[in-house]
């Protein structure tokens, strides 16, 4: 897992493909206390300890508007609860045919598990999609506790 961090916070955070290992971060001086807290928090997830990563400072600035809206309204979703692309539209006030471009916003996301795009889910229970992968979303749906088929 490579992370960077920068002036103002966790800018990046890339799922690698096929399974998880150590978390290098990338940051300078001044964020040397952040990236060891972040390390932490991500071992802790990764042992299926619940986690709340809101005391993590993000780094936001390259998204649009519209996508900072829908990642901020995803971090607000706790541990091991989900919510569909159209609930969580209208959760920031907008209709729930806004799904489709919240769901471009979350493929979007470039600090996955600290923004849990993971838990947003398709109308009928079905994952959707995941900009890591599908085996990821599963497997960090499975950490949480939230079992597909018995939804």
């Amino acid at each position: 897992m490579y992370g960077y961090i920068s002036g103002v916070g966790l800018k990046s955070l890339l799922l690698p493909q096929g399974r998880r290992g150590h978390v290098h971060l990338l940051h300078g001086a001044p964020n040397v206390v952040l990236g060891k807290t972040l390390r932490h928090a991500l071992e802790r997830y990764f042992a299926g300890i619940e986690v709340d990563f809101s005391d993590i400072p993000l780094d936001l600035e390259d998204g649009t508007p519209f996508r900072r809206e829908v990642w901020l309204a995803a971090r607000a979703i706790p541990w091991g609860q989900t919510i569909s692309y159209a609930g969580l539209a209208q959760r920031m006030g907008r209709s729930a045919g806004a799904a489709r471009a919240v769901g471009q916003a979350l493929g979007a996301n470039p600090i996955p598990i600290v923004i849990p795009c993971h838990r947003i889910l398709g109308a009928d229970g079905s994952l959707g999609g995941f900009s890591s992968g599908l085996s990821w979303k599963r497997e960090l749906l499975h950490i949480e506790g939230y079992d597909q088929h018995g939804a």
